[in-house]
């Protein structure tokens, strides 16, 4: 296979795909997000090949995987929180309530004329909670780089009812998917 490269800065995405047992490596990609879009669902996806072009375009002869994780609620993408207020803002909005969490994934390889892209969405349920469950939660869990302000890896039994979906996917990077077209790509 061809020198793999993950375009994000993610420790979360550098675990997830450690765990597939492939060697990697991470480059930043430098670009600017879209923020909004026709639709909510297109953000995540035209943002994982916006980060995964922008590597290749570096590195023309690897692999590239660029992702964007957005949270879909009532019909509104939710992103990370802009500080403390506005992250106990987000989690009483979805407390007892279910969302989607949406990742957009991008593989890319310049040199083979390669070019995969598709989106993995799981939902979550949260308990009903009040505010002091939140206070509680964003004492335990830096929020702020995390889109949905929360973390289903870390205390997420204070908030989560169940999920559905990949887990994976809720935390970052959706392996089972990733997997079966890193090995379709594999003969690049």
């Amino acid at each position: 296979m061809r020198r793999l490269l993950l375009a994000s800065e993610s420790p979360r995405r550098r675990e997830l795909l450690g765990a597939l047992g492939i060697p990697f490596e991470t480059v930043t990609a430098q670009v600017e997000e879209l923020k909004r879009a026709a639709s909510p669902e297109e953000v995540p996806l035209v943002n994982a090949l916006l980060k995964a072009d922008a590597v290749a375009a570096r590195h023309p002869d690897a692999l590239i995987i660029g992702a964007d994780t957005v949270i879909l609620f009532q019909g509104e993408a939710i992103g990370k929180p802009h500080d403390l207020a506005d992250a106990e803002r987000l989690l009483l909005s979805l407390a007892g309530h279910s969302h989607q969490v949406v990742t957009g994934l991008a593989l890319v390889c310049r040199a083979a004329g390669f070019r995969r892209n598709w989106l993995e969405r799981s939902e979550v349920v949260f308990k009903p909670f009040d505010r002091a469950v939140v206070k509680r939660y964003l004492e335990l869990v830096p929020v702020l780089d995390k889109a949905g302000a929360y973390a289903i890896q870390q205390h997420g039994d204070l908030l989560i009812d169940h999920i559905s979906g990949d887990l994976n996917n809720i935390i970052g990077l959706p392996l089972e998917q990733l997997r079966r077209e890193l090995s379709a790509a594999s003969a690049l």
